[in-house]
């Protein structure tokens, strides 16, 4: 499925509070974002701008140093 369509289902299950299917579409989402192999990939996957200036974005790389090994 495509990221839209899942995004999609998730709202539904959200509003129609069905647990199960919420659940297991926010376990999707996770599991794509686990599969990627830095924040740099995650952005591309998810199409989110970077609006940090690489001083600000070195600031937080060293800030959560533990996050990105």
């Amino acid at each position: 499925m495509d990221l839209s369509t899942v995004y999609d289902l998730l709202m539904a299950a959200n509003y129609l509070n069905i647990k199960g299917l919420f659940d297991l579409t926010c376990q999707g989402v996770a599991d794509v974002i686990a599969a990627c192999k830095d924040h740099k990939e995650i952005r591309a996957m998810f199409g989110l701008v970077n609006d940090f200036t690489a001083e600000e974005e070195a600031e937080v790389v060293k800030e959560n140093e533990w996050a990105f090994d």
